[in-house]
């Protein structure tokens, strides 16, 4: 897997999460200030190129100000933008996602494919 694979597969698990909160919330006002988080979001993550450091911000707004929708949050997204999502994560689960970066870079050095949720899988510390 290359590093811009990754990244649409990561843009990929974020779009899904989006879509799924938007179907969850649709009763909510559009004016509500969580509808405009959704939006705020959504439209980073489709500009070309990513920006990342509002993705990375609306992530940490929505950990602070949206508990109850973060264990939805899929957690290869908060590994990947770093910095300030990092303190939503565990010791733990940031080591094993350093492994899996590790295996990654290893595997494109040798110029191998590799298969980041089989790999995910098989370190079997972040099921």
């Amino acid at each position: 897997m290359t590093q811009s694979d990754y990244e649409i597969s990561l843009l990929q698990q974020l779009n899904r999460f989006l879509s799924e909160l938007a179907d969850k919330t649709q009763a909510l006002n559009p004016d509500h200030p969580f509808c405009q988080w959704l939006k705020t979001t959504g439209d980073a993550a489709s500009l070309e190129p990513t920006d990342y450091e509002v993705l990375s911000h609306q992530v940490v707004a929505l950990f602070t100000h949206y508990a109850e929708m973060t264990p939805l949050f899929p957690r290869d997204i908060l590994y990947f933008l770093g910095g300030d999502c990092l303190h939503f994560m565990p010791d733990e689960e940031i080591a094993a996602y350093q492994a899996l970066d590790e295996m990654r870079f290893e595997a494109q050095s040798q110029q191998k494919r590799f298969d980041w949720e089989q790999a995910k899988q098989s370190l079997k510390k972040l099921q």
